[in-house]
């Protein structure tokens, strides 16, 4: 007795030819790579259907056509050069990648392979070309990275992992930056589905609270604000999973939402692989960054300005104002009582006594031991005078050390600038700083410039 049963049981080898041919072309015509057949002069013998989907261009306009004409110009003389001799040493191995124009304009970039065919009388090179999404954002990630860009210019890359653009799915990251606050890039979607609007009951909140993953697949746990509003983007699933932000205490997110009625939005758990550990080293590496700029131009001890920082400031000689060169008074007997560790408490609230002193405006630097310099720019003759009165009315106020109380004090020289504070007006204040030591500790000495000869007197007998 002999058992048959339905067509889609027959061997491959067994169904009828014109099934197996097909089902060839389906592979050819449906895949979701492209693949082209290239003569030896570097023309297009053949070009499968999925091209359109890919690059909106059309098989019909693209046979005969030389690869020059949809290969990037800067990819073209290594596109010949992995094309030329393939009919005497065979096709190249391995994958590279070339961008090959979009119909829009744009260059898509496509992972290459290749392989000799023939049709049984001419041999072709065929080249099968497959959607680089996730390669070519990695790599732009890592290029603007070493260009030094960045947090919003070297995430956006990171959105393209997923490919969302042929899944018809939305990308956001939302990150706590620490020059603007919360932010975010994303492919498009308002800030009430990124994560960056702060409302109280949204999944971004409930995940920054918990540190859990958050997945609704048919928006069940929505209010009713939010379900709306995704449903006018039609945007339907959504997933939401924080990462390690090394720069903040809040972790960034990284937020994607499916279509309408589409598949679950779990479904980019491979991207969504690859975009964890690349928003982390962007984020790591953008907070070690920053904490070197920090490192280069701020005091270590007192966080105040340094030295370079202070010069930068005084290249710029934008303004008019003052210069106030501070060093304080029986600081040592401190270290030699108290210790070091003492006096570095001590340098530490002197700091914020001159800060205080200060406006918001001014810049107050530390340039050595027990060394600081204010530049005040747009200052009036006095109000740099009322100034220096107050930080030595600051400065000196008992400080506690430990179990102990010590004084201190500060003497200061001032130089002022009529037209643009500058390295001339740090050394005015130095003189008149020194001659101040020399003369009378705990005072205010004027350096020569614009004020009278009789008010520097006068000033300097105050």
């Amino acid at each position: 007795m002999t058992s048959t049963g339905p067509a889609s049981h027959v061997p491959p080898s067994k169904a009828a030819p014109d099934r197996r041919a097909k089902l060839l072309a389906s592979l050819v015509h449906d895949a979701f790579q492209f693949v082209v057949a290239i003569r030896s002069d570097f023309t297009v013998e053949f070009i499968s259907d999925p091209v359109t989907a890919l690059t909106g261009l059309h098989p019909a306009d693209l046979v005969d056509a030389s690869v020059a004409d949809f290969v990037h110009p800067e990819d073209l003389e290594r596109a010949l050069l992995h094309l030329a001799g393939w009919e005497r040493f065979g096709a190249p191995g391995g994958t590279t990648n070339f961008r090959i124009r979009h119909a829009d304009g744009a260059w898509v970039g496509f992972d290459v392979t290749a392989a000799q065919v023939s049709d049984g009388v001419q041999d072709y090179l065929a080249v099968y070309c497959t959607p680089s999404d996730y390669q070519h954002a990695t790599d732009e990630v890592l290029a603007r990275l070493l260009d030094g860009a960045d947090r919003s210019s070297a995430l956006a890359p990171v959105l393209d992992v997923f490919a969302w653009h042929l899944n018809d799915s939305s990308v956001a990251i939302a990150w706590d930056d620490p020059d603007i606050g919360r932010t975010s890039v994303s492919t498009g979607l308002p800030d009430e589905l990124t994560g960056v609007a702060e409302v109280s009951d949204s999944p971004w909140e409930r995940v920054r609270t918990t540190g859990e993953p958050f997945l609704d697949i048919d928006q069940s746990s929505f209010s009713p604000q939010l379900a709306s509003l995704a449903r006018a983007h039609g945007r339907g699933g959504l997933w939401v999973v924080p990462i390690e932000d090394a720069g903040s205490d809040q972790p960034a997110l990284v937020s994607i939402w499916v279509r309408s009625d589409g598949p679950r939005p779990d479904g980019h758990s491979y991207g969504m692989s690859i975009a964890r550990t690349y928003v982390e080293l962007i984020l790591r590496w953008a907070s070690q960054v920053t904490l070197l700029q920090r490192a280069a131009r701020h005091d270590q001890l007192t966080g105040l300005a340094n030295r370079r920082a202070l010069f930068d400031a005084l290249q710029l000689g934008e303004s008019r104002g003052a210069l106030l060169f501070c060093d304080l008074d029986h600081f040592k007997p401190v270290n030699d009582a108290h210790g070091h560790a003492a006096g570095d408490a001590v340098l530490r609230q002197i700091a914020h006594r001159i800060e205080d002193a200060t406006r918001s405006t001014d810049l107050v630097a530390r340039t050595g031991g027990d060394e600081f310099v204010v530049l005040a720019p747009g200052l009036t003759l006095e109000q740099a005078a009322a100034l220096a009165q107050r930080i030595r009315s600051a400065v000196a106020q008992p400080l506690e050390v430990g179990d102990a109380e010590v004084h201190v004090g500060v003497t200061i020289g001032i130089a002022y600038a009529d037209q643009a504070i500058s390295e001339m007006t740090l050394g005015g204040a130095d003189q008149a700083l020194m001659h101040a030591k020399a003369q009378a500790r705990g005072t205010v000495r004027w350096a020569p410039g614009p004020m009278p000869d009789d008010e520097i007197a006068r000033q300097n007998r105050t």
